[in-house]
């Protein structure tokens, strides 16, 4: 019976899954072929070029740039498509991941996973998010699989240089899956040869955070390089911290306490539908995951300090901790592993796991922006199918 009603509450969660999933691309797919996507794109780190000197973000920018010069293309048409390319690429790799493990439809389609990258998709501006995590997915492969260290500092600067939230989101995964997996040495010497493995890296990082945000001048040479191209290209906008040194600050934000409670609500509730759900589907990596789940808060909430992306911040470690679970599925563990979880944290969640997920599926969700509870439940997909029965 107990099995019965395991299976039957994994096809209602999954049907309701397909349906919000459903709804949403009936309205995602509009968006990318028609001109909400032209009228939205100005807004667009994707637009940041090298014309007025090498500065953070400015990679793919600059590639469109120059296509946009040798073919005469519409520079918006070009970034349509590369757009929609990341989406089919990340679709297949997602798809992957669901046929190749036991992680069923409905958590990798959750309101804490893909269910809101697709929520978040038109709302305010075509964001890198497809992009990252595609080259995640890809500096994970190198690294797990010990491909080669050149190649695969290589694969992490490009993805720096696309945007460098990419090297604060995957180090700390990075770090668990050398203890863990990949290295049979002391601790000490571990991390020492983790530092080093990581070190061109490191100062890629370290260059475009702290020597090229580039400066307020530099946004009017990039304006002006674009308006020759496209007129939706006029007014280009780009994150307010990227030329000033001075980023989006949230405290007015939070300073109210609901916020700060929302805050707080949303790194307990996510920490534990991402934990309950590998404990459940993919028990052998439990541990490892556990550990990244909860050291990952640390950067999602220094993020939220100084960017107002708030739920990205949550959304894309997540996407990252499931890549690692799916490339880690048939490691094991090195014999010196000294890490292990209480008797009494694994007896809550073999007792909990199951009715936890589906509370958390059913009445969770992650916020576009702002702490405000009633932002939350724009990735529910409760919400979803429920907003999609009254517009139509």
């Amino acid at each position: 019976m107990k099995i019965l009603n395991s299976k039957l509450f994994a096809n209602i969660l999954n049907i309701i899954s397909v349906f919000a999933l459903f709804f949403l691309l009936c309205k995602n797919i509009p968006f990318i072929f028609g001109k909400s996507f032209d009228a939205f794109v100005y807004n667009s780190d994707y637009f940041i070029n090298y014309t007025s000197g090498f500065i953070k973000r400015g990679l793919d920018g600059h590639i469109i740039y120059m296509m946009t010069i040798l073919t005469d293309f519409s520079p918006v048409n070009i970034l349509r498509f590369i757009y929609l390319s990341f989406f089919i690429i990340l679709l297949l790799i997602v798809l992957n991941v669901y046929l190749k493990t036991k992680i069923p439809f409905y958590f990798i389609f959750s309101p804490f996973l893909f269910i809101f990258s697709f929520v978040y998709f038109p709302l305010f501006h075509v964001a890198k998010d497809m992009e990252i995590l595609i080259i995640s997915y890809l500096v994970l492969y190198l690294f797990v699989n010990l491909k080669s260290r050149w190649l695969f500092n290589i694969v992490l600067s490009l993805g720096i240089l696309v945007h460098e939230e990419i090297f604060i989101f995957i180090f700390l995964p990075l770090l668990l899956i050398y203890l863990f997996y990949l290295s049979e040495e002391n601790f000490l010497k571990t991390i020492a040869r983790f530092c080093v493995f990581l070190f061109p890296s490191t100062i890629v990082f370290l260059f475009m955070t702290l020597k090229f945000n580039g400066l307020s001048n530099n946004i009017q040479i990039i304006y002006d390089s674009w308006k020759p191209y496209s007129p939706y290209l006029q007014h280009v906008i780009f994150n307010s911290g990227l030329f000033d040194g001075k980023p989006r600050m949230i405290f007015a934000t939070l300073k109210e306490s609901y916020n700060l409670l929302g805050l707080i609500g949303l790194v307990i509730i996510n920490f534990l539908f991402i934990t309950f759900g590998i404990y459940l589907f993919e028990r052998k990596h439990f541990i490892v995951i556990f550990l990244m789940s909860a050291l990952q808060i640390l950067p999602s909430i220094a993020l939220c300090f100084i960017a107002s992306d708030f739920g990205r911040w949550f959304y894309i470690p997540n996407v990252i901790l499931l890549f690692s679970v799916f490339l880690l599925r048939d490691k094991t563990t090195v014999e010196n592993n000294i890490f292990y979880l209480n008797d009494s944290i694994v007896k809550i969640y073999n007792k909990l796991a199951l009715p936890a997920i589906g509370v958390l599926y059913i009445f969770g969700g992650m916020p576009y922006g702002g702490f405000n509870i009633y932002r939350y439940f724009y990735s529910n997909p409760l919400n979803i199918i429920i907003n999609w029965a009254n517009n139509y």
